[in-house]
């Protein structure tokens, strides 16, 4: 079963189980978007699945639960156990997690960052930039546009 089959399984099986209408779910949507989620046609934003989450009177977490074990086949129960097993395994299950992400510096800008601080803790270390070309494996054009940045 496709996730998207499952999550539409999920959201009309838990739905008419709290015997409600689509109309009934007071979500940022309409009835019609709800028809097309539970028709598998359109896929749900997180945000907006939180919402229905909580229309349907469950926290996001069981409502991901469900669609998960729908679409593994399995009991929310063996879902749920076989995911506290795969987080004890990855040791976070305890961890606390970051509510947003964080500011990442791109791998270039990093490697540029280590270039400029070797090139110059060798300046500083008396090297010439030819030198320092060389021990660093540098074209003498970067060593040379390095050697006085930020000074």
């Amino acid at each position: 079963m496709s996730l998207r089959k499952a999550y539409a399984a999920t959201l009309q099986w838990l739905r008419m189980r709290r015997g409600l209408s689509q109309a009934e779910l007071q979500t940022q949507t309409d009835q019609a978007h709800i028809s097309r989620l539970e028709a598998s046609s359109r896929s749900a934003s997180v945000d907006l699945s939180a919402d229905l989450a909580h229309a349907l009177g469950v926290t996001p977490l069981s409502f991901f639960t469900l669609v998960a074990a729908a679409h593994e086949g399995k009991t929310a129960r063996a879902a749920l156990d076989e995911t506290l097993v795969e987080l004890e395994q990855l040791g976070v299950l305890d961890d606390e997690l970051p509510g947003e992400p964080q500011k990442l510096i791109p791998p270039r800008k990093l490697a540029a960052k280590e270039k400029l601080k070797a090139i110059r803790e060798l300046r500083d270390a008396g090297l010439t930039q030819k030198e320092v070309s060389r021990k660093l494996g540098l074209p003498t054009s970067t060593v040379g546009r390095l050697w006085h940045a930020g000074d």
